[in-house]
């Protein structure tokens, strides 16, 4: 007896490694990339067309699990793989009748027949048998059940439970109503036969079948079977559109042989932020496209990401993904110079620049209206967004401890050696890349590698900025004025900065508030010009209407203690309280990093020695302009007249407004939301909402509020 096991057990060992198991998927598996919360964003069929979507028994629906065994195997659970005694009732009723009556396959040896076919003979079924053991051997009861459940027939290029009940009903398989699950449990017997969508009758039948099998094992009661039989069937089939296609791509490029890919996106997100660009592609010129990208600051999770304009459009070149690609950042790279200059101690938020002609060594900024403003001080200088300020700083702390700086934080462009140019975008960088940037001015600082997979887990931060110069910048950057547009429900504040680079090829618009960061890039993918456009016209009310999708912030931004708000003095750009009166020739209030007051810089980089001296460039220029010098206009304070800040003004009320100042003088200068303004009068018809009006009378300013209806 003994012997004969012995040899039972040599033979079947023997058997085993001639005739391995094959495998489950041979023609690679279907993907399906979803939402954090387990929605299809896109699925991708395997090599012969097959679309599945891979559970586990947890995963379905506790109903249909219990139909499914009492109708094709209720000792399931008992078997080692075959049953002899269902085998032996199948045969003697084939014997009795002469055709078919039940089967005497069990599950397991319905997934042996689904993973190697076979002929319908004896042969054919002792292949079976011997298969439905060797699973039996290699696997347990419960991953032989979801191996069943993701590879039983459903008609057409359908397989598995998951994907038939997402197809039919429209819904998750754990989420299948009684009759439903019913009709799941016969229809892989006959997949092409019972089709509800092609033969809604013969499965309204097989179904209640089924209903009445769990009647007579008293699993249902019998009015509730009669309630079941009288459903129709019904299908809830609505095609669900592709969400984040080229994210999904690029992960399928990654994980290959995924059968589930677990995204951190948030499904309702996506599909307003990719509603909202497709509305916005028929606005757009031809061959241009769009992308957007949404980031929770608190988790580093990528909520929404839009590659394209529109996935469907091929003019626009919708196969690019513009999210990844490296494009020149235009101004978008300033509050970061800016940035480190705070924390190296070379300027405050008040700092007295230059925006006079320069020439730092053989590069020649210019600014992107061709004018110049004279004395500014930083925060104004990066508000709107000058580049000869900008390069004096920048050349000050050297681009390459600024690339120093990314380079510590992981963070890297794209050009060969560093140089001033890349203040002004002269170089390469995508989205990902600026986002993960402004995200750390809400995130005291900190840089985090971007999360794009739910069982991904968080890396460690790396510090680019201290928390003192980030809530400066982020502070400047939240008082720039927003696009005219329609009042927001949710009010939120938002620091954002625009960049527009060099040949009117990109358009960027990236902000940040508490809980999210938004980056927006507008552009061609073929890099061919849209001369006429500006990333502040462009990207940034497709950056706001973003924030509009977004949920309400729940964190605050808090200003650290080691800020320190100082009184400070042009043109020495001290502290006010170090500098003698006799001085110190303007005053101004300035947000500093621990109270460090840094003296004025001039053009070239070097501080400027002496407290009553301004920076010799500057004056130079003023001179030659005709201007008064800054130290000229000493104690005069330029006022403007008529406009009270909060004023309300209606466009069918009054047409105009005077722009008078409290002296005649032609050296006050006009601005309007920042912007150099020439003329004596403001329209009202070509502004609604918060309009920002500036005079100004050297390094001297009143601004005044208003609102426009």
């Amino acid at each position: 007896m003994l012997a004969t096991l012995f040899v039972v057990a040599l033979l079947a060992a023997a058997l085993n490694v001639i005739y391995p198991l094959p495998p489950l998927y041979p023609d690679g598996p279907a993907t399906v990339v979803t939402s954090a919360n387990g929605q299809v964003l896109r699925a991708f069929a395997d090599r012969q067309g097959v679309h599945r979507y891979q559970v586990t028994v947890k995963d379905v629906d506790p109903f249909y699990l219990q139909a499914l065994l009492n109708y094709e195997d209720r000792w399931f659970y008992y078997h080692p793989g075959i049953n002899p005694l269902a085998i032996v009732r199948a045969a003697g009723q084939w014997l009795y009748h002469g055709r078919v009556i039940s089967g005497g396959s069990t599950l397991t040896m319905q997934v042996a027949r689904l993973i190697d076919p076979h002929q319908r003979s004896l042969s054919g079924k002792l292949k079976q048998a011997f298969r439905a053991l060797q699973l039996e051997w290699y696997y347990s009861k419960s991953e032989i059940l979801s191996h069943y459940l993701n590879l039983a027939p459903f008609g057409g290029s359908l397989q598995g439970v998951e994907a038939a009940s997402q197809h039919y009903f429209g819904k998750s398989a754990r989420a299948l109503s009684k009759t439903e699950a019913a009709l799941l449990v016969v229809l892989p017997q006959k997949p092409s036969r019972y089709r509800p969508d092609l033969y809604p009758e013969i499965a309204a039948l097989m179904r209640n079948k089924v209903l009445d099998r769990l009647l007579g094992s008293a699993i249902l009661d019998s009015r509730s079977v009669g309630f079941l039989r009288a459903e129709p069937v019904l299908l809830r089939h609505h095609p669900s559109p592709i969400l984040a296609p080229l994210l999904s791509r690029e992960l399928k490029r990654q994980s290959p042989d995924a059968h589930v890919i677990r995204t951190t996106l948030d499904h309702a997100i996506q599909t307003r932020i990719q509603r909202l660009l497709i509305q916005l592609s028929h606005q757009l010129p031809a061959k241009s496209s769009a992308a957007v990208l949404v980031i929770d600051n608190q988790t580093a999770n990528v909520i929404a990401y839009q590659g394209a304009v529109d996935f469907h459009d091929d003019s626009r070149f919708s196969h690019v993904d513009m999210i990844r690609a490296v494009r020149s950042p235009g101004s978008t790279l300033k509050p970061f110079i800016y940035g480190l200059g705070l924390d190296l101690g070379v300027i405050h938020s008040a700092s007295l620049l230059s925006d006079v002609p320069s020439v730092f060594g053989d590069y020649k900024p210019r600014n992107l209206n061709g004018r110049f403003q004279g004395a500014i001080t930083v925060s104004e200088a990066l508000k709107q967004s000058l580049n000869i300020p900008l390069i004096q700083v920048f050349n000050t702390i050297t681009p390459q401890a600024f690339d120093d700086l990314l380079a510590s934080a992981d963070v890297r462009l794209h050009h060969d050696d560093a140089n001033l140019s890349v203040g002004l975008g002269g170089t390469g960088a995508d989205l990902l890349t600026l986002v993960s940037l402004y995200r750390s001015l809400a995130m005291q600082g900190q840089v985090t590698p971007l999360r794009f997979l739910a069982q991904e887990q968080t890396r460690s931060a790396r510090t680019l900025l201290t928390s003192e110069s980030s809530w400066i910048i982020y502070h400047t950057l939240s008082e720039i004025t927003a696009p005219d547009r329609v009042v927001p429900s949710i009010r939120r504040k938002i620091a954002w900065k625009t960049g527009t680079s060099y040949g009117y090829r990109d358009f960027w618009s990236v902000g940040v508030s508490p809980d999210y960061t938004v980056g927006v890039w507008i552009g061609r993918p073929d890099a061919s010009p849209m001369v006429g456009y500006l990333g502040a016209t462009q990207a940034a009310p497709l950056m706001f209407d973003t924030f509009d999708q977004l949920p309400r912030d729940k964190h605050r931004i808090v200003r650290p203690q080691n800020v320190v708000k100082k009184t400070i003095c042009w043109p020495g750009g001290r502290d006010s309280q170090a500098t003698p009166a006799s001085q110190c020739l303007g005053q101004k209030s300035a947000y500093t990093v621990r109270g460090i007051t840094p003296p004025t810089l001039e053009s070239h980089g070097q501080f400027v020695v002496g407290q009553a001296v301004w920076p010799t460039q500057l004056a130079n220029w003023q001179q030659q302009k005709g201007l008064a010098s800054p130290a000229a206009i000493k104690g005069l304070a330029v006022n403007i007249q008529y406009i009270k800040t909060g004023q309300h003004y209606y466009q069918d009320q009054i047409e105009q407004l005077p722009l008078v100042a409290n002296t005649d003088s032609e050296q006050v200068a006009w601005f309007i939301n920042h912007q150099l303004y020439s003329s004596s009068v403001l329209p009202l018809a070509d502004y609604r909402g918060e309009v920002t009006i500036s005079a100004c009378l050297g390094a001297q300013c009143d601004v005044r509020h208003i609102t426009v209806h």
